[in-house]
């Protein structure tokens, strides 16, 4: 992140502040919307649960910007 800072990338995303609690009942909805089973849940982690629902919400975000094979090597 702090790479984008200081290439003054701006993103498209808006960052909102959390004004509920986090609790299992939201934890249990954002499991559903991924579309985990209970079984799944078994081998999963909280934050790799937190980080699948970030990346499903990272897919809806359009980028006017993308990187090419000469910006990976840069990085």
């Amino acid at each position: 992140m702090g790479r984008q800072q200081e290439r003054n990338i701006n993103s498209k995303k808006k960052h909102r502040e959390v004004d509920r609690e986090y609790n299992t009942a939201l934890y249990l909805l954002r499991c559903t919307q991924l579309g985990l089973h209970y079984e799944d849940m078994e081998h999963l982690t909280y934050g790799m649960v937190q980080d699948m629902f970030i990346e499903s919400d990272n897919d809806t975000v359009e980028y006017s910007i993308k990187a090419t094979q000469t910006d990976f090597d840069a990085f």
